[in-house]
């Protein structure tokens, strides 16, 4: 019989506070990518030649990565020898050599039939993309013969991803503009922070999330090679078999702790590590729904939603949205709900804060309180708890998923939330490029070339 006790006091030694450091840095490598382009918007939209519907063309493009996990899947199907520590590196350098070309050509532009197009950004955002499309299918499973806390210190270092180049971006500066046009007369294209007032341009921003990327492949390498790390992995399958077979002598509080088994109408039957099949669907539709707006739709419209209040307005929705992801994840470290009754709760109100910001974009280029300063308050606040509480939500129905029996059930999540994901995208081109339900404003409507 193994000593739950005093093995777990090994396991929460300083080595183990270390392993948390290297998951939380391995998991900011899954977005930092594509989240320190979706920040530098801001600052990319008024020199783009695709103007306020750039976001809608990066998430498509960031969705069309969604190839790799297909390929993925498709090996798995045919149970084909896959080494998923080589898959990880080499997605980790790619994205790393992306990134750092992304900040020498990321003004670069390409005529296509007579059109201007940032092609080169969207080709070097592709490579990023490929990072964090993977992550849901990849990354996530690989932690699965970790300890399930390790799974929320990913969790942080994704929502890290966007605070650091949030904290970048602000120390960049924030320059109200409305007028796109003048700048995209100005064919002065090699240096663009004299004109927006920042402190740095763009080139030197993606080159800080260049080393971050850099040194998250350095974490991840020492998780899988370190001897140290193995000895902590192979202590947790110990601790998990104890759980197994001596479940009978271990306290009734821990067991809950162990398996989410919190007060109310908990996700888990009894104190067993088993869905009911009606609740795993259930919490698959609603994954799906998360992903479908959280990262495909939303970000899409979120130009038309806050640049009508200016470019101070848009770049501190942008930036506070991502601190809020981080804070939530802490806020799982102690506060792990399975009551059905909560995630129905936050599931409304994640409806309303999200009908609201929807209904301001699409009366761009005039929505309501456009030219006062409580309409910038309410747009910044609604986009700051809108992404925190999809977040939550997220992260909430992943951990039920994780201390589940079923083998394969984070793969299969993966697979829903890109599924959604890649939907909400598609979704949000098709209506932004060909409807009129989405108008930018009329300095920004035509590219002058």
């Amino acid at each position: 019989m193994v000593d739950v006790t005093h093995e777990s006091k090994r396991y929460n030694g300083k080595t183990y506070i270390i392993v948390h450091l290297l998951i939380i840095l391995f998991g900011i490598s899954a977005w930092i990518g594509i989240n320190g382009v979706f920040i530098q918007l801001p600052v990319l939209i008024n020199t783009s030649p695709e103007g306020w519907a750039l976001p809608a063309y990066l998430v498509l493009v960031i969705q069309a990565a969604n190839f790799g996990p297909l390929l993925y899947t498709i090996l798995q199907y045919f149970r084909c020898e896959i080494n998923e520590p080589w898959w990880i590196l080499c997605l980790l350098a790619s994205g790393s050599s992306a990134m750092g070309l992304l900040s020498f050509f990321y003004s670069e532009k390409t005529i296509i039939y007579g059109v201007e197009y940032s092609l080169m950004l969207y080709v070097l955002t592709f490579f990023n993309a490929l990072v964090g499309c993977f992550s849901s299918v990849l990354f996530m499973p690989y932690l699965r013969n970790f300890d399930e806390r390790l799974l929320i210190s990913y969790f942080i270092g994704e929502g890290l991803s966007g605070v650091l180049p949030s904290v970048v971006a602000l120390i960049q500066g924030v320059e109200d503009n409305l007028e796109c046009a003048s700048f995209r007369n100005n064919t002065n294209t090699e240096s663009h922070s004299d004109s927006f007032g920042l402190n740095f341009s763009p080139s030197e921003y993606f080159l800080f999330i260049f080393i971050i990327l850099f040194l998250s492949l350095t974490a991840f390498a020492i998780v899988e090679y370190s001897s140290f790390v193995q000895n902590i992995q192979q202590c947790h399958k110990s601790i998990d078999v104890a759980f197994d077979e001596k479940q009978i002598n271990v306290p009734d509080n821990l067991q809950r702790i162990k398996h989410y088994s919190l007060e109310g109408d908990s996700f888990l039957r009894d104190n067993s590590k088993d869905l009911t099949k009606q609740m795993r669907n259930y919490l698959f539709i609603l994954l799906t729904i998360c992903c479908f707006f959280s990262n495909g739709f939303f970000p899409s419209i979120q130009s038309y939603s806050c640049l009508p209040y200016g470019n101070i307005a848009y770049k501190l929705s942008v930036t506070f949205a991502q601190f809020a992801n981080p804070l939530v994840c802490l806020l799982a470290f102690w506060f792990k709900v399975s009551n059905i009754k909560i995630i129905n709760y936050l599931s409304v109100a994640c409806l309303a804060i999200g009908s609201y910001v929807t209904y301001l974009a699409l009366m761009s280029p005039s929505p309501p309180l456009q030219e006062t300063k409580l309409g910038i308050c309410l747009i910044v606040t609604s986009w700051t708890v809108l992404m925190g509480l999809i977040s939550y939500l997220k992260l909430i129905i992943v951990s039920v998923f994780r201390s589940t029996m079923y083998p394969k059930i984070l793969f299969n999540a993966g697979v829903i939330m890109q599924a959604g994901s890649a939907s909400g995208a598609i979704f949000s081109f098709v209506t932004i490029n060909f409807t009129s339900y989405f108008e930018m404003h009329d300095n920004c409507a035509a590219t002058d070339n």
